[in-house]
């Protein structure tokens, strides 16, 4: 099974199998839980769609690298080294040990934190990175382009429950339902999971994956990633509500 190996400074701390709704992050209620301030509270997700295996940003806000370029979507391959915070998880996709335990740190576990002048040079870089990655290619000529296509954006229209808005429109490439802080759709109520469903972009789509909790579509269980479709109801956690493309636009307008 293909896992994913949590490492400090070349020092393996732990390792996990990789399966469906594996995120990464500070709080507790993620499966890869780093105690670190350079790491968002939900801050990535591993998961498998179709026979590859996922890496996904969560907007964090000092962003997840591969092989030090900053990502949003990637494909993992064997071998992969992905670095959130001061930490590296490293991609084995044959579930083989890829390096021997390191000696075990006293009062280090998973735990790392960075001091002010660490902490400002990894935000320098990291913009830096980032800039440079966004910097449009220079041209030899001047050439007329026509305007990208539009995407389509659907919303989660609020049924029943309580809730703070009546709708949520998913213009970001992942919104998360969850009584989490960072949750776009916020479920009310102290015994409400941290993260239930992250709703992610998926070509001109929306797919939703369970992360935690009880969800139901069409009065069915959620068990896996579902793609959406207009009109789905979903009742997440005795919040009821229904996707719906914005504007009334139709799935079959883009065909």
């Amino acid at each position: 099974m293909p896992k994913l190996t949590l490492q400090f400074e070349g020092i393996v701390l732990k390792e996990y199998p990789v399966g469906p709704g594996v995120t990464i992050g500070r709080l507790p209620d993620n499966k890869v839980v780093i105690d670190n301030p350079a790491v968002s509270g939900h801050h990535a997700r591993v998961f498998v769609e179709g026979n590859s295996v996922i890496l996904e940003d969560l907007q964090s806000t000092n962003g997840t690298f591969v092989y030090g370029r900053p990502v949003t979507r990637h494909v993992l391959h064997h071998g992969d080294e992905v670095l959130v915070g001061k930490h590296q998880l490293v991609f084995d996709v044959s579930g083989e040990p890829l390096a021997a335990p390191g000696p075990a740190i006293q009062g280090l576990g998973d735990t790392v934190y960075l001091d002010t002048k660490q902490h400002r040079a990894l935000r320098a870089g990291i913009e830096s990175a980032r800039a440079e990655a966004n910097r449009p290619a220079p041209s030899p000529r001047r050439a007329v382009t026509a305007p990208p296509a539009s995407r389509r954006v659907g919303l989660l229209r609020v049924l029943s429950g309580r809730s703070e808005h009546a709708e949520y429109e998913l213009e970001k490439h992942t919104a998360l339902i969850g009584r989490s802080a960072t949750a776009q759709v916020r479920l009310q109520g102290w015994f409400k999971p941290y993260v239930a469903v992250a709703i992610a972009r998926s070509g001109d789509g929306y797919v939703a994956t369970l992360l935690g909790g009880k969800t139901l579509v069409n009065g069915q269980p959620l068990t896996a990633r579902y793609q959406l479709q207009d009109g789905d109801v979903l009742n997440v956690s005795g919040l009821s509500m229904q996707f719906r493309w914005k504007d009334g636009v139709a799935a079959e307008s883009a065909a």
